[in-house]
């Protein structure tokens, strides 16, 4: 069969008995043979391959479910991912909206990776998920990660054995900061107290990591993990969020910066640990709202540190059940915001009442931006621009920048 186009999520979409059939590394234009199973089917053969088919960058990929689309060119790639968000706005009737060029990241840059490790008898399986499955790939090195991340995974390995249950599947959060590798265990035993404890400082000695944490709590910090932002170093809490990409992070921050101007006085919803905050407060005073306690105290700290910062009023509040009210908004100059995936209904509800000039939308998921946009322009503001991220390369995950005005 021939393959029609490419679906949202990467899988080559062909036709079979009158339905769609969505197959897993297929590229559009190609001749397949192919494996139905319901409503998708498994790639046995490329017959006649697209010219947009190139080599993947790693050797387990179609096995490993952390990449989709290594197979396709780049140019292709980014008219795909570019699509995503011109069909996402579409849908809400923001057809024509300038769509700037795709701000993109590399190979080898990306410095926040979440594994997933699991006891097989005697055997450590310590990697990311098969591609629509529970079982782990084992990984020994990615080249999508930073020298320092992929270096340290074989090394891991060797001592996670000895945390871990014998069913439970743990979760590692690997970070690379300016003072080691941060890292993060969920789902491990207590290493609190006794020789359990013993080892993991014994492992985090060896491994010459920054800090080690299991289930939440610091077992062992040898230096604070630090990260730049802008005229601060933040120490994020363990296992929070924080942007994969660094140089993504740069070129996203500049352009809410570009966006903000001269405004004063800026407020920054769902701030995290500060990364727009921080790098505005070098020429306005912020008032910065984040629900997480922790990442409001790491905020504290890098702004406490800080060189030549202005003013940062900071506020933990749960914007779902509390957002800021139109009227709070007074007195403002810009307006930023970067919910999580789901976005954030009420709080754009508010804002789309609200005068203040600018607003800066920050999102991951196109589909929740583009909602969230509709309303805002509803209210009045004007979309001036959207700018596409691609941060999580060779993933259907695609980020944008939109700026609005009032």
């Amino acid at each position: 069969m021939i393959v029609d186009k490419l679906g949202a999520k990467g899988d080559g979409i062909a036709y079979h008995n009158g339905k769609s059939l969505y197959v897993p590394f297929a590229l559009a234009g190609e001749t397949i043979l192919v494996e139905p199973s319901g409503e998708r089917g498994e790639l046995k053969q490329v017959v006649i391959p697209s010219l947009d088919r190139i080599e993947p960058v790693c050797s387990l990929f179609q096995t490993c479910g952390g990449c989709s689309m290594q197979h396709l060119a780049p140019e292709p790639y980014t008219a795909w991912k570019r699509d995503m968000v011109v069909d996402a706005l579409a849908s809400r009737g923001l057809d024509g909206t300038s769509i700037g060029p795709m701000i993109t990241t590399k190979v080898g840059g990306r410095r926040r990776a979440v594994l997933s490790a699991r006891l097989m008898g005697r055997r450590l399986l310590f990697g990311y998920h098969e591609v629509k499955s529970n079982r782990i790939v084992d990984v020994d090195k990615c080249p999508l990660l930073v020298p320092a991340l992929s270096n340290l995974l074989p090394k891991l390995a060797g001592f996670l054995p000895l945390f871990m249950n014998k069913k439970d599947e743990v979760r590692v959060t690997l970070l690379a900061t300016e003072s080691g590798v941060d890292v993060g265990l969920e789902g491990v035993k207590d290493l609190y107290g006794g020789p359990d404890y013993l080892k993991a400082v014994e492992a985090a000695e060896t491994l010459d990591l920054a800090r080690l944490s299991a289930n939440g709590e610091v077992l062992l910090e040898r230096r604070p993990p630090l990260l730049p932002m802008g005229a601060a170093q933040v120490s994020p809490p363990p296992g929070a969020f924080v942007q994969a990409d660094e140089s993504a992070e740069i070129a996203m921050a500049q352009r809410v910066m570009d966006a903000v101007g001269d405004a004063k006085r800026v407020i920054d919803l769902f701030c995290g640990s500060g990364t727009f905050a921080l790098r505005l407060a070098k020429k306005a005073q912020v008032w910065a709202l984040e629900g997480d306690e922790a990442a409001v105290k790491a905020l504290e700290r890098g702004w406490r540190f800080g060189t030549n910062l202005k003013g940062i009023k900071m506020e933990r509040r749960d914007l779902f059940r509390r957002p800021v009210l139109a009227a709070e908004m007074k007195k403002f100059g810009a307006l930023v915001f970067d919910p999580p995936r789901i976005g954030s209904k009420a709080q754009a509800e508010e804002i789309a009442k609200s005068a203040v000039p600018v607003v800066v939308a920050v999102s991951c998921n196109p589909g929740t931006l583009a909602r969230d946009l509709r309303i805002l322009v509803d209210g009045g503001y004007k979309l001036e621009s959207v700018t596409p991220v691609d941060q999580f390369l060779f993933s259907p995950h695609v980020e944008c920048i939109a700026v609005l005005r009032k």
